[in-house]
């Protein structure tokens, strides 16, 4: 009988292919190749090596600034990012290096050598210094983590081949992440010796689904909630065979089991989920038809005070708001995009309103009707300056603020462009330009093709 792995299994396989590595001295550059689904389980393990509960001898440090195309700015803004470190924070409990110096570990004090120029190898030199400042850690090397690119990041094989060739000081190596099936980092083969290409034959599916099995079964004993869950699972598997049966009769299961768990709420989660799944079909048609009966029952949910209610609303309208505009009923999507941003002001729901209004804003650029939409971005602007700036930074954001820069220059004064770069720069940060400039961005100006005939 096979036994079903495990996710503690997967993370101490994780573990093991990096103890094997890590008594390699030779490479510099360390790669996990992997697949998407492997992501998660790896990332958790190099966090928790940064933590105080990690096992392996060197420290781990982790940098979060989008990697882009231009290597120069990119490097500036990583070491924009290490000087971050060491400013102080509000609440004394999250200031690591106050800390450091309060628990008596800092041989002398430490402050970065802000003169350097703003390159990686500075910040090279700047750990190692830091590290020989802390007691114990002096001949302790680095590890240094590179979180894994998006998919519409480009390569950057390139940055890292310009940093091995340039050369990493003894105590200093770096590791990142790469999905083997869509690879953002190419490397020449010349550098082979100092990459570390690291494929554990991980299970994360199947132990994903052990772990959503266990309170699951096929016995009629068992709880309709677990069954219902674990229908949930078959019904998402379905979606990548589009147009057979198997959708249609898993879809019809899932439905039958909400009603059997009894309540609108279930009920209303049972048909959210058959619109979402159709969605990820491509089966539109049928998406839509559930969305709209989803959308009806969460809003009379709504309307009765359930908290129930509105996360399905939002999914739905969502759902069928990118169907209508699929098919270039683009009227109709914006007259759902509007009620998503109402409603989520009223729930106090930033990401929602930047969305809504967002989304507003692209589809009336679409139909020519510029002022209306440049009215509609700096409302989603507005809704955005809500959230936490690093989510501004690495959202749907940057696309709203790139799109209502473009529109400025359009149809508005140089005074009114000056206001709008002065608040994104407030909102973003100094790097705001860089960032509209980046990789993608161009794409939140782009009008998709109409018909001759069309006026929706």
């Amino acid at each position: 009988m096979t036994t079903s792995p495990t996710i503690g299994q997967e993370f101490h396989k994780v573990r093991d292919t990096w103890a094997t590595a890590d008594s390699d001295h030779q490479w510099k550059l360390a790669v996990w190749l992997v697949q998407y689904a492997d992501v998660d389980i790896i990332d958790k393990f190099l966090e928790t090596e940064r933590t105080a509960i990690g096992i392996f001898k060197e420290i781990f440090f982790r940098f979060d600034t989008p990697y882009q195309e231009d290597h120069t700015a990119y490097e500036a803004a990583l070491w924009k990012e290490y000087l971050e470190w060491f400013e102080p924070l509000p609440r004394e409990a999250y200031d690591v290096y106050h800390a450091l110096k309060k628990d008596g570990l800092l041989k002398t004090d430490y402050h970065p050598d802000r003169s350097l120029p703003p390159t990686v190898q500075s910040i090279w030199k700047e750990l190692r210094r830091l590290m020989e400042c802390i007691r114990g850690l002096e001949d302790t090397g680095c590890c240094v983590y590179f979180p894994p690119l998006r998919t519409d990041q480009p390569d950057a094989g390139g940055w890292y081949t310009d940093v091995l060739k340039k050369g990493l000081p003894e105590g200093i190596r770096l590791v990142t992440i790469d999905v083997v099936t869509n690879p953002r980092i190419t490397i020449p083969k010349v550098f082979t010796e100092q990459v570390k290409i690291l494929q554990p034959s991980l299970q994360m599916v199947a132990a994903i689904n052990h772990e959503m099995d266990k309170d699951g079964g096929n016995s009629d004993t068992i709880s309709t909630d677990a069954r219902f869950r674990k229908q949930i699972r078959k019904v998402l598997d379905c979606t990548t065979q589009p147009g057979t049966p198997a959708l249609d009769q898993e879809v019809a299961a899932l439905l039958s089991l909400s009603k059997k768990m009894g309540g609108e709420v279930h009920e209303v989660a049972g048909i959210m989920i058959a619109a979402q799944a159709y969605f990820m079909a491509r089966e539109n048609d049928k998406s839509a038809g559930y969305a709209n009966k989803a959308i009806r029952l969460s809003r009379q949910l709504m309307d009765k005070g359930d908290p129930a209610g509105y996360p399905t609303w939002k999914s739905c309208i969502m759902i069928h708001a990118a169907i209508l505009a699929g098919k270039k009923k683009r009227k109709q999507a914006i007259a759902l995009y509007e009620a998503l941003a109402l409603e989520a002001v009223n729930k106090g729901d930033a990401f929602m309103i930047m969305e809504g209004y967002r989304l507003c804003g692209h589809l009336h650029y679409e139909l020519g009707q510029l002022n209306i939409a440049f009215e509609n971005l700096l409302l989603a602007i507005t809704g955005g300056s809500y959230l936490e700036r690093e989510v501004r930074r690495q959202s749907t954001f940057l696309h709203a603020a790139a799109m209502a820069v473009h529109l400025c220059e359009k149809i508005r004064g140089p005074e009114d462009l000056r206001v709008l770069e002065g608040n994104l720069q407030e909102l973003l940060g100094d790097d705001w330009d860089t960032l509209l400039q980046a990789e993608g961005m161009d794409k939140a100006t782009v009008r998709r093709k109409s018909t001759l005939f069309e006026f929706n």
